[in-house]
C-alpha cells in the first residue's frame, strides 16, 4: 500500500487541510482480474457533437480511423458531456459534478486552479507510476504540473506567454470575429512547451505539432506505463484550410469559413488520431494501449453552448486490443463524471474513499463482466440542468421528451414532447427525474 499526501487549499475557509489518502497500487478490480497497467490515450475532440463522425451517422465527413476504433472496440450511443469546454474539462478531470467544483459555465472560479480542491486523474496516475503529457489546448487556472502533467505541449493565449514575449501569429484577420488578434492555434501557432515558448513559423499547423509531441513522448523509450491526454484545438473555430486543403499563405490567416473549411477540420482530426495509433503500431505499443475518445461539447452553431441533449450529446469510443471482450455499440448511459474512475480502474488504482465522485467505472462493462449502469446521465449549464434515462429527457428549459429507444437528438424527429401531459406514466417519469436531482443543486448566480 502506498501512501498518498495531498495539500488541499480551500478557499471557503481560511486555513489548508491535509488529507492523508491510501492509494492501492494495483486496485482491487484490477487485481482480480490480472491486468497490468496499461498505456492511455485519452482524445478531447474540441466542439464536435458525436453524428459529426461517419460511425455515428455522418454521410459526408469521413473519419475512416476513428471508424476502425469504433468497429474493433466499443462506440456508446450516449455519452454526455456539459454544452461548454470549461466545465467539461474539469468534469472530465476530476470526476465531478459541477455544483461541487464551481465550474459550471465557462471562466467560473477561473483564478482557482481545480487541484486546489479536488483531485486529479494524472495526478493519480502519476503516483501511481504513470508517466504523464497533455497537448493541445489547455483553458484552465494554473500550470500543467500542479495537475499532475510532467510534460506538457499547450496553445498559448497572451497571458500565459513568457513576459516580454509577443507570438507575431495571429488567430484571424476577420475583426468581426470575438478572437480578433488572440494568438494562433492553427497556423503559426502559439505554443508552450515545458512551460517554455515554442517559436513557430507560418508553415506549422498547431495540430500537427501537438500530435508530434505527443508522438515522441508516447514512443520515448521508457520502462513506466504513460497517459497521453490529447485535449485537441480541432474541430473549434476559426475554421481554416488544414495542410491537406490549403492553397495559399492568406489563407491560414484569413476569415473563418465554415461552410468552406468544416469538413476539412473533422477530417484531419481523424487524421492526426490515426498517426498516433500508426506510432504506437509501430512503435509496437498498440497491443498494451487504451485509446479513449470522446468530445467536450457539441459542434459550433449546431448545439455548442445549448442546454439541450444536441449540445452534451458526445461520441465515446474505446479501444483496448485483446482485452474488450464485447465488440460493438453498447446502449448503456455515460457520462463525463465515469472517465475519472475509469481511468483510474484501468491503471489498477484505487480513489481514496476521501474523495467524493459522482461517476462509476466502466471497465467491467468494457471487459464483459458483471456491471451495474446508471439509471440516469447529467448535465447543467449555468442553472440550467439535463437528465436522461433510456427513455425520458429532460432539458435545461425545462421541456421533457419521450425518447422512445431513439438515442439520436439531431432534429428531435423520434421524440415526443410530453411537457404538459398528465399521462400517469409521464408524471411518475417526471417525479422519478425530480427525485434524482434533489441532491445537484443548480447553482446560485450571483452578480
Amino acid at each position: 500500500m502506498k501512501f498518498v499526501v495531498l495539500f488541499i487549499q480551500s478557499h471557503w475557509h481560511t486555513h489548508a487541510v491535509l488529507i492523508i489518502l491510501s492509494t492501492l497500487v494495483i486496485g482491487c478490480y484490477a487485481e482480480e482480474q490480472g491486468i497490468e497497467q496499461p498505456n492511455i490515450l485519452l482524445v478531447l475532440i474540441d466542439d464536435c457533437s458525436a453524428d459529426e463522425l461517419a460511425c455515428y451517422g455522418n454521410k459526408q465527413h469521413k473519419t475512416p480511423r476513428l471508424d476502425n476504433l469504433a468497429e474493433d472496440g466499443v462506440r456508446f450511443e450516449t455519452c454526455w458531456a456539459t454544452p461548454l469546454c470549461s466545465p467539461s474539462r474539469a468534469l472530465i478531470m476530476t470526476g465531478r459534478y459541477g455544483f461541487r467544483t464551481g465550474w459550471y459555465a465557462n471562466n467560473m472560479k477561473k483564478n482557482i486552479p481545480l487541484p486546489d480542491e479536488n483531485i486529479i486523474f494524472a495526478q493519480l496516475l502519476q503516483e501511481a507510476g504513470y508517466r504523464t503529457a497533455v497537448a493541445g489546448k489547455w483553458q484552465l487556472p494554473g500550470d500543467p504540473p500542479a495537475y499532475g502533467f510532467d510534460e506538457s505541449n499547450l496553445w498559448a493565449y497572451r497571458s500565459m506567454l513568457p513576459e516580454g514575449v509577443n507570438h507575431p501569429g495571429i488567430e484571424t484577420t476577420d475583426s468581426s470575429k470575438y478572437n480578433f488578434m488572440k494568438p494562433a492555434r492553427f497556423w503559426y501557432p502559439s505554443i508552450l512547451r515545458n512551460g517554455e515558448y515554442l517559436p513557430t513559423t507560418i508553415d506549422d499547423y498547431g495540430p500537427d505539432v501537438h500530435t508530434d509531441f505527443l508522438i515522441d513522448f508516447m514512443t520515448r523509450e521508457s520502462e513506466k506505463p504513460f497517459l497521453a491526454y490529447y485535449p485537441m484545438v480541432l474541430t473549434h473555430d476559426p475554421f481554416f484550410p488544414t495542410p491537406v486543403t490549403v492553397r495559399s499563405n492568406e489563407e491560414k490567416s484569413g476569415a473563418s469559413d465554415m461552410d468552406r473549411n468544416f469538413k476539412a477540420n473533422v477530417e484531419y482530426m481523424d487524421r492526426c488520431i490515426g498517426r498516433m495509433l500508426d506510432a504506437l503500431d509501430k512503435n509496437g505499443l498498440r497491443k498494451n494501449t487504451v485509446v479513449i475518445v470522446t468530445a467536450d461539447n457539441g459542434t459550433l452553431r449546431r448545439g455548442k453552448g445549448a442546454a439541450k441533449e444536441i449540445g452534451v450529446w458526445e461520441p465515446l469510443i474505446v479501444h483496448w486490443p485483446g482485452k474488450i471482450k464485447d465488440l460493438g455499440v453498447k446502449p448503456e448511459l455515460i457520462d463525463f463524471s465515469d472517465i475519472f474512475p475509469t481511468l483510474a480502474d484501468i491503471a489498477g488504482i484505487t480513489v481514496p474513499e476521501d474523495y467524493y465522485q459522482d461517476g462509476r467505472s466502466f471497465l467491467p462493462l468494457l471487459l464483459g463482466h458483471t456491471y451495474v449502469e446508471r439509471e440516469f446521465v447529467f448535465s447543467y449549464l449555468d442553472t440550467r440542468r439535463l437528465v436522461r434515462d433510456k427513455r425520458w429527457l429532460l432539458e435545461g428549459g425545462g421541456r421533457f421528451f419521450d425518447c422512445g429507444e431513439n438515442r439520436n437528438p439531431r432534429g428531435y424527429r423520434e421524440y415526443i414532447d410530453v411537457t404538459q401531459s398528465n399521462d400517469p406514466e409521464v408524471l411518475n417519469a417526471k417525479k422519478r427525474f425530480m427525485k434524482f436531482l434533489e441532491d445537484k443543486p443548480a447553482p446560485v448566480k450571483t452578480k
